[in-house]
């Protein structure tokens, strides 16, 4: 959707991007992340053309922005600031409608555009005959998001939009933005210098230092796989556990559980179990197709000696899949008293063991690092 060649810019002899290239998806939101004088803000900008680069390329859908007329350009593309940029001097209605207008769109479907805008930020259309400075500062930023999406562009830049906001309105705005993307599917571009806030609202950040984008990926893959010391110490180590949802079984399973054929005699369980220091095995087919689990607590008595593990197996199991969350699995783990949780991929093979001692020592883990 947008694309950067090659972008450098610089102001005198300083270079504020240095020879950045990436691609931000459709659809999607992506943040740009970074301290400041990192180059988030002029990346930003250079997208509706308020900032020009020295070379490179900027390309939306395969033009070159650089041939395009600015004017239509900036027309189409939504812009978000961080003071909401409405006009004091306009009631609200004629904020929202300025661009409209300006393209001489049909009265009658600008109202109805407008009441929809109103609708979709959460504000009654009694606002609408009123001025900013009447509102607070939480409900002018939901003013500029309606103007901002007004026009119906693919397309919205937004700058540090909540920076401004207290802590409970901030918050609340970033689950309207997620709920909006969820029902309109814009392609936004998103700059912040607060990683919490990158982490929940993106699908892709872009971490930059001094003019250069140093990680561009998904928040998991940033927390769970950072690309250098930079990043690691930019994240924090214990940023993770503030977002467990992004933790998966995959990453904290036993990778390698015990098992058995389903022909393996009692007596060779038992053994294996004792030599593992295990109370469990699963039981899997030559092709490690999960068949059941065979607990140690109903072969503590009585003679097994022409039995099989396919005699006592137990075939009601729950499972999870490796690219479930640890919230989820936590979720089941409680409410069906659970000890043991093999995981499974969609054809049914195992691929690793989730045990309760696994997840509180998974869990732990955050606390020990603090102690270190």
């Amino acid at each position: 959707m947008i694309e950067f060649k090659n972008v450098t810019k610089k102001y005198k002899n300083i270079k504020i991007l240095d020879n950045i290239s990436f691609k931000i998806e459709e659809n999607k939101i992506t943040t740009l992340i970074g301290e400041s004088g990192c180059g988030k803000t002029t990346t930003l900008k250079m997208i509706n053309r308020l900032i020009e680069p020295t070379s490179g390329e900027i390309l939306i859908n395969g033009h070159n922005i650089k041939k395009e007329n600015v004017i239509k350009l900036r027309r189409n593309i939504g812009y978000v600031i961080q003071q909401t940029g409405l006009f004091s001097h306009m009631t609200i209605r004629e904020n929202i409608e300025i661009i409209p207008k300006l393209e001489k769109m049909n009265k009658d479907k600008i109202n109805e555009r407008t009441l929809e805008m109103m609708e979709m930020v959460g504000l009654n259309e009694e606002y609408l005959d009123r001025y900013p400075s009447q509102l607070s500062g939480g409900q002018q930023q939901r003013i500029g998001i309606a103007r901002a999406f007004e026009n119906n562009p693919n397309i919205i830049l937004m700058d540090e939009p909540f920076s401004a906001l207290d802590p409970i309105t901030r918050s609340s705005l970033q689950e309207e933005l997620i709920k909006l993307q969820e029902s309109y599917k814009k392609t936004i571009v998103f700059v912040t210098h607060d990683m919490d806030e990158a982490i929940k609202i993106s699908d892709k950040i872009a971490i930059m230092n001094k003019g250069k984008i140093i990680q561009y990926d998904t928040p998991e893959q940033i927390l769970k796989k950072p690309a250098n010391d930079f990043v690691r110490d930019f994240v924090g180590n214990k940023r993770i556990w503030t977002s467990p949802d992004l933790i998966k079984v995959e990453d904290i399973m036993i990778q390698n559980p015990i098992t058995c054929k389903p022909t393996s005699s009692i007596f060779y369980c038992i053994n294996k179990m004792k030599m593992s220091k295990v109370d469990t095995l699963l039981i899997v087919d030559n092709n490690k197709k999960l068949l059941g689990i065979l607990y140690a607590e109903i072969l503590t008595t009585g003679d097994y000696s022409d039995k099989k593990a396919i005699d006592f197996m137990d075939t009601d199991i729950i499972t999870t899949t490796p690219s479930e969350s640890i919230v989820d699995v936590l979720k089941l783990v409680d409410k069906n008293k659970l000890s043991t949780m093999p995981v499974i991929n969609k054809n049914g093979i195992l691929k690793g063991l989730i045990t309760r001692s696994s997840l509180i020592t998974s869990l732990s883990q955050q606390f020990l690092e603090e102690d270190k």
